[in-house]
C-alpha cells in the first residue's frame, strides 16, 4: 500500500553489507550492498491486496466473489442493510454549506474547512 513494503510497515529495516577492498594494505574501494526493499513476501501481499481491491463491488464494497455466489439458482448468502448512522460532524458541515451558499461573495467550493468537536 502506498509504495511501502508490508515488512517495513511491520518494522523491518533493510540490512546492508559493506565489503572493504585493500591492495597493499591500502583501502582502494568499498562496496555496500543493500538487501532488496521489496521481499518476495511483500510482493505477494501487495498482489493479494490489489486483487482484493479489484474484487470489491462498487456499490456495496463487499467482495463480488461472495455477493454473486449462487447455488441451485439461489444466492448463497443473505444480506441486510442496517439503519444508517448520522455523522453529526458531516451534518454540521452540510448546515454550514447551506448557510454559506446564501452569501453572494462566498464560493463554498474554494473554502478549506475542517470539523471541530466542541464538547
Amino acid at each position: 500500500m502506498w509504495g511501502v513494503p508490508r515488512s517495513e510497515l511491520l518494522g523491518r529495516q533493510a540490512q546492508a553489507t559493506t565489503e572493504f577492498v585493500y591492495e597493499d594494505d591500502r583501502l582502494v574501494r568499498t562496496v555496500t550492498t543493500w538487501e532488496p526493499r521489496w521481499l518476495p513476501e511483500d510482493v505477494s501481499w501487495a498482489q493479494a491486496w490489489r486483487r482484493w481491491v479489484a474484487g470489491k463491488c462498487p456499490g456495496c464494497g463487499l467482495q463480488l466473489e461472495e455477493t454473486t455466489a449462487m447455488k441451485d439458482g439461489e444466492p448463497v448468502h443473505a444480506y441486510h442493510v442496517p439503519d444508517p448512522a448520522r455523522c453529526y460532524g458531516c451534518d454540521a458541515k452540510l448546515k454550514d454549506d447551506e448557510q454559506r451558499a446564501k452569501m453572494p461573495t462566498v464560493r463554498p467550493g474554494a473554502l478549506l474547512r475542517y470539523v471541530e468537536q466542541v464538547s
